[in-house]
């Protein structure tokens, strides 16, 4: 979120030049130290090692990449790998239908997704040990375990690994006047408020964490209509009323002759330093390709439509906007609809009411979507799509016609840069409990992602007692590719 400020404080002769121009919306930083504490890392190169990988025909195949999480928890059972022999407390209320690919079935309520199958590989056996949000969040969205790995209601700390875009932030950051890494539509977080952790710079620092945009949406009853009408508003990412690039560029022409004055009277050279990062964060909030990408509406009624008003339907059209701008990694997390009744997917209770009411149908609509529309227009040969949680649900339903945390399987769903579609890669039990072939874990996703995206996972970053470690531990998936 970005929000434009002017203010004049006393300090020396009477104004401050940073509250000339405060962007905000990055916690506490503002976008300018943001630019200038990762411009200060830039000068510390990370150590690299050989890099395995480097000469394969699939490292850095993706020149963009969108990855949806899909918070809570999915039931792989319900979704992607539905058990029809298992006993009734275990398979459920839905049955398996047949996709474009055959001997590859799929939920019943996603017939879209079944008509685009030959687009994407499915996972059947990722597995942790964790049955943890937070600390089996960290885990799917950095590849390396949780400092404390059975650890619920975590917050974020310094000594966490860093997310797929901090990394690529800070290995290597965008050339264009757009972020490397934007994430929407909110921060993660438990019911009792604390952010989940590995959605930033972690070890790496705040300079890395993503460009965040957030969403309003109002409070909605628990009825069929929830998925349609929401209001898609990302609050000041541009301009605020009456404040035009024109004013822009007068109040940069003000902050010049500021700036002069300060040069006659300032002894330090580190103000006058930061001149060029506030200049960076003016024309990344002015420049043409972000005012274009950020706007929603630009796109026709139409495209809108298709991708439905729900709030994670109009997340995923700007991030396809994001990336065919340049944006390189774009992380859309499932929103909390702002009801307590079905926390996002973690259906402890009502788990197939929610899933045909208000879960699959704009999973499906959605993800079919952007993988058609990403075909058509010839980008998902070189866009990686990821659509995960952090674990899967336990086999058994409880007595609340739930499923319950379940980390050691789950289904993950990948798709473009060289993943060939219309294949399973591993296998779980008769009763989705634990894979029984080619069991992944998240440092093998995390490996295959970096590879993809051009870091190979052995690269060496520094953590916080500047140890270097690789980026991932894990093995990169070679099956998936065609």
């Amino acid at each position: 979120m970005l929000t434009f400020t002017s203010a004049g404080n006393p300090c020396c002769d009477g104004v401050r030049r940073r509250d000339f121009l405060k962007v905000g919306g990055l916690g506490a930083l503002g976008l300018p130290e943001l630019l200038r504490m990762r411009a200060a890392h830039a000068t510390q190169p990370p150590n690299l090692l050989p890099q395995k990988g480097r000469g394969s025909s699939t490292f850095g195949r993706a020149k963009r990449c969108l990855l949806l999480f899909m918070f809570g928890g999915p039931p792989h059972q319900d979704t992607f790998d539905l058990k029809p022999d298992a006993p009734a407390e275990v398979r459920g209320e839905f049955k398996p239908i047949s996709t474009n690919v055959p001997g590859i079935q799929i939920c019943e309520l996603l017939p879209q997704l079944a008509r685009v199958a030959d687009k994407y590989a499915i996972i059947r056996s990722v597995t942790h040990p964790s049955n943890a949000h937070s600390a089996s969040a960290h885990h799917m969205l950095t590849g390396n375990i949780h400092p404390n790995p059975a650890g619920e209601n975590l917050e974020p700390k310094p000594n966490d690994w860093p997310t797929f875009g901090s990394s690529l932030t800070k290995l290597r950051p965008s050339t264009k006047r757009l972020p490397t890494f934007v994430s929407l539509p909110w921060k993660v977080h438990n019911t009792g408020g604390q952010t989940w952790p590995g959605q930033g710079g972690g070890f790496l620092g705040a300079a890395y964490d993503p460009f965040r945009v957030n969403v309003t949406y109002p409070r909605l009853d628990d009825t069929p209509k929830h998925y349609e009408g929401l209001p898609f508003k990302v609050e000041d990412i541009v301009m605020p009323d009456g404040l035009s690039v024109a004013r822009m560029q007068a109040r940069r022409s003000l902050l010049d002759s500021v700036g002069r004055g300060f040069q006659r009277m300032e002894q330090f050279a580190s103000v006058r330093n930061h001149d060029a990062f506030y200049e960076h964060a003016l024309e990344l909030v002015t420049s043409p390709e972000a005012q274009r990408a950020f706007d929603l509406s630009l796109e026709p009624a139409t495209s809108r439509e298709r991708y439905s008003q729900h709030i994670f339907g109009q997340g995923v059209l700007m991030a396809k906007r994001l990336l065919e701008a340049g944006v390189p990694l774009v992380t859309v997390y499932w929103a909390q609809d702002g009801t307590d009744a079905a926390p996002a997917w973690d259906t402890h209770a009502k788990n197939f009411h929610y899933l045909r009411t208000r879960l699959l149908p704009p999973t499906d609509r959605v993800l079919s979507t952007v993988l058609s529309d990403l075909s058509a227009s010839g980008l998902l040969e070189e866009t990686l799509v990821v659509w995960m949680g952090e674990f899967g649900r336990t086999p058994k339903i409880n007595p609340s016609a739930g499923r319950d945390h379940w980390g050691a399987c789950q289904s993950v769903v990948m798709a473009g840069a060289g993943i060939r579609g219309g294949q399973v890669i591993g296998a779980s039990d008769a009763t989705a409990a634990y894979p029984t072939d080619n069991p992944i874990s998240p440092g093998d996703l995390a490996a295959t992602i970096y590879h993809l995206i051009g870091l190979a996972p052995d690269t060496e970053i520094r953590d916080q007692l500047d140890r270097p470690v690789p980026l991932a531990r894990g093995r990169v998936v070679t099956e998936l590719f065609g």
